[in-house]
């Protein structure tokens, strides 16, 4: 009885050293780097990596100090590196795990290599959350990471704020994911888009979109095409359309929108048929002749008239996709594979050419849902 009773009060001794120890790799709060946001630029023959960091002392008040932020810039060959190189000018240990953001300057995506290196070592490193939003800037990242916009110290976290904020006014966040990105860049053969950001004005803004080609810069893609490239994706809620009515501007606010494709072979060239249904409001009008939105007909002819807005914006987003960078950016491939597997196995083994020379019909059809409340 006693021998068992001096083995419970040893293995209850060792429970409680266990529980009652420190962590042997433990690392305080205060001891690391958390890192909020990247930056990627290619200094001729070396990848030049810039990281923001919070200086959490001054963000909980523990310490005074004005600044919130650090900046610190390393260089290597490659990003495994650079982090390494991170402790040589740091006393803090870095970390990922709340990285929001990471920017890649112009020089960095002219090369395939980088992007292709550097997306193999996101997918590898379980440290990099598969939600990182990824951008792109014709300026370097570092100067873009080092700008103050609107007096937010951190630009990481104001980034990752304007697009999950905004992101059904410009293009859902989804589509920037670092997950998704890399899944898309799989399927398509190194091809697709990111949001290209610059600094203009004291602020941070998004500027049309960046045209990935077999894993390098292919182009940009001005601003105005964000609003119909959504509307091919499906997406663009809460958009707006803006139609002349006899010298009225009417914006017109789409509040659902859906979008299909139907595929056909017809003459040996492939045929594309773009629906999309949208509902939305009458958000401002002018105030003597308010009593026209009350007229069925005249709704009619608002409806019609943004629809035929709708289609010619969707018209030049494509005509710039086929004729000037020969590239499907817009999901059609996709949504071929899953919705015609007759017409995909046709194609699919000379894709871009097939998209290159496809015809277009782009049919939009518009519901005026409301127009307010006054009459």
């Amino acid at each position: 009885m006693k021998k068992n009773n001096t083995i419970i009060i040893i293995i209850t001794f060792c429970i409680c050293s266990l529980l009652l120890s420190g962590c042997w790799d433990k690392v305080e709060l205060n001891e690391r780097a958390y890192v909020i946001s990247l930056g990627l630029d290619d200094i001729g023959d070396m990848l030049e990596v810039t990281y923001t960091i919070p200086n959490l002392p001054v963000i909980t008040a523990q310490s005074g100090g004005e600044a919130t932020k650090f900046i610190k810039v390393t260089k290597d060959k490659t990003l495994v590196e650079a982090n390494k190189n991170f402790g040589k000018k740091s006393n803090l240990r870095i970390n990922f795990d709340h990285t929001k953001v990471v920017i890649f300057g112009s020089s960095f995506l002219e090369d395939s290599y980088n992007l292709r290196k550097v997306l193999d070592h996101f997918d590898r490193n379980p440290e990099y959350a598969k939600s990182l939003l990824l951008l792109a800037t014709k300026d370097s990242a570092r100067e873009l990471l080092e700008s103050v916009p609107n007096g937010e110290e951190t630009t990481g976290i104001y980034l990752s704020q304007v697009f999950i904020n905004n992101s059904l006014e410009t293009i859902s966040a989804d589509t920037i994911e670092l997950g998704d990105f890399i899944s898309e860049m799989y399927s398509s053969k190194g091809n697709g888009v990111m949001p290209n950001i610059v600094f203009k004005e004291n602020e941070v803004i998004v500027d049309g979109l960046a045209i990935i080609k077999d894993y390098k810069l292919n182009g940009w893609l001005e601003d105005k095409y964000i609003t119909p490239f959504s509307w091919v994706l499906g997406k663009g809620k809460n958009s707006v359309v803006l139609v002349n009515m006899d010298g009225i501007l009417v914006p017109y606010e789409i509040s659902e929108l859906h979008t299909k494709m139907r595929f056909d072979i017809v003459d040996d060239l492939l045929s594309i048929k773009i629906a999309v249904k949208t509902e939305g409001d009458i958000a401002e009008f002018i105030l003597n002749d308010k009593n026209k939105l009350f007229d069925n007909e005249y709704i009619k002819e608002i409806e019609d008239r943004i629809a035929e807005q709708m289609e010619k914006e969707i018209e030049e987003l494509l005509d710039i996709t086929q004729e000037g960078y020969g590239l499907d950016i817009v999901g059609a491939f996709n949504k071929l594979k899953t919705s015609n597997r007759k017409v995909w196995k046709l194609t699919k083994d000379d894709w871009q050419n097939f998209y290159r020379a496809a015809s277009t019909e782009v049919n939009c059809r518009v519901n005026i849902r409301r127009v307010g409340l006054s009459k």
